[in-house]
């Protein structure tokens, strides 16, 4: 009865390792923020092919945050989306996405049925309730960014799940603006290092189970 009982418990705990792994080896899409590129996260993908996560998994999405409003880049990502599933054997995915990367994401997730297809979605540093940086620049994404702007107004907190916020990002103004569902408060660092701080980069392979 003993070992009967071992059998199980090891058994269970083989099990939820298996679940584990697999959702550690799925495909993950890079989302980047405003007039960035998917090299702002070559940091991460480095870290995270060095801990032995297959870097054929690793997916970088770009979009023209200075020309397309966030609503039209959502549309694009919902086509990306759909061809990575389609190399992964229809996997959900999973998105890391950086400052406007995260409304960009929000809007996939909203409006284009992502939630279907997206197992997790982390932001770091993401202008979830607006920043008023975003009157600084003149562009379809900027205006997305400005606080009470008709876009963050639609999305009504939806499209939210785990964000990662810093309380001196400097960009997003206020600084709590950048937490929206599960929200944890990282390490003190600037907006661009949040892509770049081994602390930050630990809590994203975190929030990303």
């Amino acid at each position: 009865m003993k070992i009967n009982a071992k059998w199980i418990a090891a058994a269970a705990l083989s099990a939820c390792s298996v679940g584990s792994a697999l959702a550690q080896t799925e495909p993950v899409v890079f989302v980047h923020g405003y007039s960035g590129n998917s090299s702002n996260f070559s940091s991460i993908m480095g870290r995270m092919a060095a801990s032995g996560y297959p870097s054929s998994k690793l997916y970088g999405f770009n979009y023209n945050s200075l020309l397309v409003s966030d609503t039209a880049s959502g549309r694009e990502l919902a086509s990306y989306v759909r061809n990575v599933r389609a190399a992964n054997g229809n996997a959900k995915v999973a998105i890391v996405a950086h400052s406007n990367g995260g409304l960009v994401t929000r809007s996939f997730l909203v409006n284009e049925g992502g939630q279907a297809a997206t197992r997790r979605f982390v932001s770091l540093g993401s202008p979830h309730s607006g920043t008023t940086s975003a009157w600084a620049c003149f562009s379809p994404a900027c205006y997305d960014m400005r606080a009470g702007s008709l876009f963050l107004l639609q999305l009504a907190g939806r499209g939210c799940d785990r964000s990662l916020w810093s309380s001196v990002d400097g960009v997003i103004l206020p600084a709590s603006s950048a937490r929206c569902g599960s929200s944890t408060q990282v390490a003190s660092v600037d907006h661009l290092t949040l892509l770049t701080n081994q602390s930050v980069y630990n809590s994203m392979r975190t929030a990303l189970k």
